[in-house]
């Protein structure tokens, strides 16, 4: 059976944009009726005091689109709401001095994510890298997905060499990083998700087969990228 178009898993998946949509109209609307005087908003103040909210919900909405892939969104949600309690004046922090024990920690967690199997026949591939990179690979001939996560850093997934019975999923995320997938000819990629700032390039060729198997990617980007080839 053919599969579907790429369209038809964006589709499925519209909540993240209409999330940070509504967000945009709603700050955008805010500020016009402030300029008109219909309301007492200055844009100024409220950019001031609600630039935050634009991060959380950029989490949010890379939750939303790649929740297996949680550790990157989280860790964006969480500075989020770090900067939204200190420009509230809730916290009294200088966001430079504890930005370095949180880097400490974010790398603590990237190395405890890496622990685990690197073995070539994983059925599942799961990675967070953040200012560095890894290479991942599996010739696992059940190859059912995985969760990358890149945070100012690379992935390298070979599944040249893996197989898959008819369908898996692969979850993205990269923030200021990017990720390479290399696929067998054989495979069909099916890419949707979020870009903000950024994008995905898929430079596979199209099997021939229309019951080839299908490898569909849930990713998000920001200002990160993805390439998919053979």
């Amino acid at each position: 059976m053919a599969q579907p178009p790429p369209q038809s898993v964006q589709a499925r998946r519209p909540l993240p944009q209409i999330f940070l949509g509504v967000l945009l109209v709603t700050a955008g609307v805010l500020a016009l009726l402030g300029q008109a005087g219909v309301v007492d908003v200055s844009l100024g103040q409220l950019l001031g005091t609600w630039w935050p909210l634009v991060v959380i919900a950029v989490g949010l909405a890379a939750l939303l689109t790649v929740p297996r892939a949680w550790a990157g969104p989280s860790a964006v949600v969480g500075l989020g709401v770090l900067l939204q309690l200190i420009t509230l004046d809730l916290i009294e922090l200088d966001f430079w001095e504890v930005l370095w024990p949180v880097v400490i920690i974010l790398v603590g967690l990237s190395l405890l994510t890496r622990v685990g199997s690197r073995g070539t026949d994983d059925q599942t591939v799961n990675a967070a890298v953040m200012w560095w990179g890894t290479q991942r690979r599996s010739a696992s001939q059940d190859f059912q997905g995985g969760s990358l996560s890149a945070v100012m850093g690379g992935i390298d997934l070979d599944l040249r060499h893996a197989g898959i019975g008819s369908r898996a999923e692969l979850s993205i995320f990269t923030l200021w990083g990017g990720v390479e997938v290399k696929v067998p000819p054989t495979w069909r990629v099916v890419i949707g998700g979020l870009p903000v700032l950024a994008g995905w390039e898929d430079k596979t060729a199209p099997p021939d087969d229309p019951d080839a198997p299908v490898l569909t990617i849930h990713v998000t980007a920001i200002m990160g990228g993805l390439e998919v080839r053979n």
